[in-house]
């Protein structure tokens, strides 16, 4: 490799990928409209979705997914009044090779019918209304392609708790957004599931938090950066050590015996009692060395 490449660098690689929100039916309905207004201004309203960490879809139990679309559509138009396209609120889509891919997406006759909001498009000014799926097909690009746009696929499942293995079915995230107050959930989403980062409540912030590391994991990338984490990416921490020459471990020299490679061999795996029961003459063999 060194004969191929002047200079060998430390990289960290982010990726992206489909990130997705965990929306548990919280029990109170100000709760539910703080986590659908932050969940909203992040899929619509920060770069229309394109952006790396930007929520990609949506996972909600099935008795609450109707109450969830109609608190949605309530919560737009508040935010982008009756008509979106004339908002300033909402951005537009970077170039028309990306307009065509989301066009692309929603044009799929079984996506087109699981739309349940928006859905309209300006090709000529590269808009997009925000739009919501419901129920997508799983095996549709929409929901196996990263979006990147203003399209949010909402999924159902029978319980909040299937949320987990849904999500570990697929390419590990650049990030997973849980809004809940059920303490059992975050406890598993922390020890069950793999992503760049995880977040309780809302959606994004960790970006902006420089005393936390950001960088994907698997699909979504490798490495970290971010405050004194990058400068950590790009350092080397080299290993010094020091010695005197009053002491030293006699069995580590030949000649070999069997006793003494048992010695060794509880050193090296700081097997401390080991090493006693060795020298009182109460162990006698240990991975296979047999003293006579």
């Amino acid at each position: 490799m060194s004969a191929a490449v002047q200079h060998l660098t430390p990289v960290t690689l982010e990726l992206g990928g489909k990130c997705p929100i965990v929306l548990d039916s919280l029990s109170w309905s100000w709760e539910r409209e703080v986590a659908v207004n932050r969940i909203l201004v992040t899929k619509f309203g920060f770069c229309a979705g394109q952006a790396c960490i930007g929520i990609d879809y949506a996972i909600v139990e099935k008795k609450f997914a109707s109450n969830l679309v109609e608190l949605m559509k309530i919560m737009m138009k508040k935010m982008f009044g009756e008509n979106p396209r004339e908002s300033n609120s909402i951005a537009r889509i970077i170039n028309k090779h990306h307009f065509l891919r989301l066009k692309n997406l929603l044009n799929d006759p079984l996506v087109k019918t699981s739309i349940v909001h928006g859905g309209s498009m300006d090709e000529d000014n590269l808009f997009i209304e925000p739009t919501i799926l419901l129920d997508p097909p799983l095996q549709s690009a929409v929901m196996t392609e990263e979006i990147f746009g203003p399209i949010l696929p909402i999924i159902t499942l029978d319980k909040i708790e299937d949320s987990i293995c849904f999500i570990n079915s697929r390419p590990r995230p650049l990030a997973i957004y849980v809004f809940t107050k059920n303490e059992a959930l975050k406890r598993r989403m922390v020890s069950e599931t793999s992503s760049g980062s995880l977040v309780f409540n809302d959606a994004v912030i960790q970006f902006a938090a420089d005393n936390l590391p950001f960088g994907g994991v698997g699909e979504s990338g490798f490495g970290k950066y971010h405050g004194k984490f990058s400068f950590d990416t790009f350092s080397h921490y080299k290993a010094v050590a020091k010695r005197s020459f009053l002491t030293d471990f006699w069995f580590r020299f030949p000649p070999w015996n069997n006793y003494k490679l048992l010695l060794l061999d509880c050193a090296l795996n700081l097997d401390y009692f080991g090493l006693l029961l060795v020298i009182l003459g109460l162990k006698r063999s240990r991975k296979g060395f047999n003293i006579n």
